[in-house]
């Protein structure tokens, strides 16, 4: 497991990569790429370079990961409600790559699945108005226009780390020379834990969005894929190579690091997630977690609240960074006076 801070924060942020956002419908120069052109990614937490990191403040414990396994859940996926005389919403949390054998599908979610009329979702991924709006924004955020290459933004040191990462992936350079540091890393992240078994398809969006398609049910969505991915895609380009370096080093320990919130999504355990997703003090940067994490859920909370306004039942699944913590949206929704009920 990860022994050092350094290579804990780089789990973490191996983590956040996946956890960052939308699915990737397609991209230039991605001949080379085992990644499917529906691949996940999304945010939960702040992702920013290691370098940039300071050290971690006195509420974060010695080593977040122990503390997280000794945190204990309710034994399953945690499912809030919030209602009102006509409407109530189920909220859950999700992990956007799953192993194929995993079984999370517990009588409490089939039952929000079952009974909600509508499914929401972080972002739209799938439409084909959500494609194209994707591949321009790749195509302006994601791939240097300027006649750059990602090793023009690198020093020798961080070239060789990135060609050993590449090694490891059985990946030409030429796959991803064209890419900015940002989106190289999060290829390089989603390729890492596919091949540790993990599979978008089989992550949780996937599998309710199969399920309520299939059921005639309706889809609402909290932001656009262009909300999602601006926030990383306008870090400047120190900022993004730092970012890459941090995401490919101890590249297999991230793996395992997934592994280990999986076990505590699993489990409920709510604490757990806190400590690993949802914690200023691990991001070391309060502008960057509120950026990518608090700020999106103070973005989101009003809107939860608004769908209280039109009847019916609805299933809310975002990443799990979301519900967990002192910042996440079942706090914030607490505090404006409404009671949800759940851990």
């Amino acid at each position: 497991m990860c022994k050092t801070k350094r290579s804990k924060l780089s789990c973490f942020f191996q983590y956040n990569l996946l956890q960052l956002g939308v699915q990737i419908s397609s991209a230039p120069n991605r001949e080379h790429l085992n990644v499917p052109f529906k691949s996940l990614l999304t945010a939960s937490c702040a992702i920013i370079a290691a370098a940039l990191l300071t050290a971690c403040g006195a509420s974060t414990p010695d080593d977040p990961i122990a503390a997280a396994l000794a945190s204990k859940g309710a034994g399953e996926p945690a499912v809030w409600t919030l209602r009102d005389d006509d409407t109530t919403l189920h909220i859950m949390g999700t992990i956007h790559l799953l192993k194929p054998n995993l079984d999370w599908r517990t009588d409490a979610i089939n039952d929000a699945l079952n009974a909600a009329d509508t499914i929401v979702f972080e972002a739209d991924v799938d439409s084909q108005k959500a494609a194209a709006e994707m591949m321009k924004f790749i195509s302006r955020k994601g791939m240097f226009t300027d006649g750059r290459q990602l090793t023009d933004t690198l020093t020798e040191a961080e070239q060789a780390q990135l060609n050993n990462a590449l090694e490891t992936l059985n990946l030409p350079l030429g796959a991803i020379q064209t890419m900015r540091p940002w989106f190289a890393a999060i290829n390089l992240a989603v390729l890492q834990v596919q091949k540790g078994g993990y599979d978008p398809e089989s992550g949780v969006e996937r599998v309710l969005q199969a399920v309520a398609q299939a059921d005639n049910k309706d889809f609402k969505y909290l932001e656009t894929v262009d909300e999602q991915l601006i926030r990383l895609a306008s870090l400047p380009d120190k900022d993004q190579v730092a970012f890459l370096v941090s995401s490919i080093e101890d590249m297999e320990e991230g793996t395992k690091m997934l592994d280990v919130l999986v076990d505590e999504w699993v489990d409920g355990d709510i604490n757990g997630l806190a400590i690993l997703l949802s914690n200023p003090d691990i991001i070391g940067s309060e502008s960057v977690y509120d950026a990518l994490l608090k700020d999106r859920n103070q973005d989101w909370t009003p809107k939860i609240i608004d769908m209280l306004e039109t009847p019916g039942t609805r299933l809310i699944a975002v990443g799990a960074g979301h519900l967990a913590g002192d910042d996440s949206v079942i706090n914030m929704l607490r505090k404006e006076g409404y009671t949800v009920t759940g851990p």
